[in-house]
């Protein structure tokens, strides 16, 4: 999503706050029905992926938008808290990038922005 660091951010907050959504990683681990991420197979691959942007330095990572079929949750939507370290902002949105660039999209720039929004699928 390009456009201006204000509407970025008020994009995903409203995924956030006005969508089925979750902190990704306790969403995932609640073994009360399985989840997962966009066509990853399963749980424990979707732990394992969101695991590398945690690793790469997101703050934090929010399923938004999460699909409850009964008997498992998906969802191919994430808002991820960018950092305050530059390094570590480019680092996240070089992972975000590769996702974006697969879907045919373009790599979000660093304008400041709290929040990028990510579709895996």
């Amino acid at each position: 999503m390009s456009g201006t660091k204000e509407q970025n951010d008020t994009f995903c907050l409203d995924l956030i706050e006005n969508t089925e959504s979750a902190e990704v990683l306790p969403w995932l681990q609640d073994d009360s029905k399985p989840r997962s991420l966009g066509v990853l197979r399963g749980t424990e691959e979707s732990i394992e992926f969101v695991q590398e942007v945690f690793d790469a330095g997101a703050v934090q990572v929010f399923a938004v938008e999460i699909d409850d079929e009964g008997d498992f949750e998906n969802t191919g939507k994430l808002c991820i808290e960018l950092p305050d370290d530059p390094d570590l902002r480019q680092s996240v949105l070089n992972w975000t990038g590769e996702i974006a660039r697969e879907q045919g999209y373009e790599q979000e720039l660093d304008i400041g922005q709290k929040y990028v929004f990510v579709m895996l699928d």
